[in-house]
């Protein structure tokens, strides 16, 4: 045998081994990911209570996500409710596997808390959000002032100046952030009366007259756990505490018409700008990246389905969804905010006891 015989051999040995190198790693992405599914089981965490908007959200979407999910495993809930999710959340980033097998829902502000430390010292926050892989959103969040009927407060402007008790589970849920919020730019004086651990809870103090109402309360948390109240006129919605109105509520006033300069509107954009992430899932860093394009994937099949959608109006459950990618371009904008806006915005969402 010539050498160049022998040359050609080899090469022709070598090009068989790359093309078959290229056959197994050129297969779809996904085709491991759809073999890594099947059988498993996904924790998902639920960082707030039980029979409150996030749980019920998360308890309907593992109906129907395992459905498109490749391999269609099956999902197991756990409730975390402490720290307004913040022990959730830490809990996701430092000892939940990275293999896309834990999700949590975690509350709207648990992306920008690094930045704000709306559940305490910032110390205490052990991950950075936009490392994690957010997987997507049921629906954007409007929170509303409501009081009960038997108070004397008939518009938003009667609760100017004046002290109003508001209920509250958390120090950082949107029950305590928001009233501060408004106390400092629009001239209300709440008083929050926290440790309440549920929304049931919260109902009954409300009724009982322990607090005259609630100055944050989700507007889908609302009409899917207490719709009677509305259509009773139990309660009085106020205010919608966002930038923009609420297809049904067009004639319920924006709390930023009450703001009296642009420094003080600019910071109230910044304080409500997460809640239109509403009420995001989210996956751990460094999770195979072809196992979270298939979350994602199956997560906005799964909220825009026939059967999510009719069962989500049947149990009154708004539906509005945000996709992994929108909530981590949403995060690089809401951290490019200039610092002194973030600074005087933290400032008062954290002024506990006001």
């Amino acid at each position: 045998m010539t050498a160049n015989t022998k040359s050609g051999t080899v090469r022709s040995a070598l090009s068989g081994i790359l093309a078959g190198a290229c056959a197994l790693a050129c297969l779809p992405l996904s085709a491991a990911a759809d073999d890594f599914y099947h059988g498993k089981q996904i924790n998902l965490i639920v960082g707030a209570g039980v029979g409150g908007g996030y749980d019920a959200y998360a308890r309907l979407l593992v109906r129907h996500w395992p459905d498109f999910i490749p391999g269609k495993p099956s999902f197991v809930v756990q409730n975390m409710p402490a720290a307004g999710s913040l022990v959730a959340m830490n809990t996701l980033a430092n000892t939940s596997p990275r293999d896309g097998t834990t999700i949590a829902a975690v509350q709207n502000h648990i992306g920008i808390e690094p930045l704000l430390g709306l559940t305490g010292p910032r110390q205490n926050v052990k991950y950075d959000a936009r490392a994690a892989n957010w997987i997507g959103s049921t629906t954007k969040e409007v929170p509303v002032v409501v009081v009960w009927h038997t108070t004397s407060f008939k518009t938003f402007q009667d609760l100017i100046g004046k002290e109003v008790l508001v209920g509250s589970s958390g120090v950082a849920t949107s029950d305590s952030v928001y009233p501060r919020v408004m106390n400092a730019l629009v001239g209300t004086k709440f008083k929050i009366i926290e440790g309440y651990k549920s929304n049931p809870e919260l109902a009954q103090a409300i009724e009982q007259g322990e607090v005259q109402g609630r100055a944050g309360w989700f507007l889908s948390s609302l009409m899917s756990t207490k719709p009677d109240w509305v259509e009773k006129h139990e309660i009085r919605m106020l205010v919608q505490v966002a930038l923009e109105p609420y297809p049904s509520l067009p004639d319920l006033p924006l709390v930023t018409s009450f703001t009296k300069t642009q420094a003080n509107r600019d910071q109230l954009e910044f304080a409500l700008s997460w809640l239109l992430m509403g009420r995001p899932y989210v996956a751990p860093p460094e999770v195979p990246s072809d196992r979270v394009a298939i979350l994602r994937d199956s997560f906005m099949k799964a909220v825009q389905s026939p059967g999510f959608l009719a069962e989500a109006k049947k149990a009154r459950l708004d539906v509005s969804p945000m996709s992994g990618e929108e909530i981590q371009a949403l995060l690089d904008k809401q951290y490019a905010t200039p610092a002194d806006v973030v600074d005087k915005v933290r400032s008062m969402m954290t002024a506990t006891g006001k």
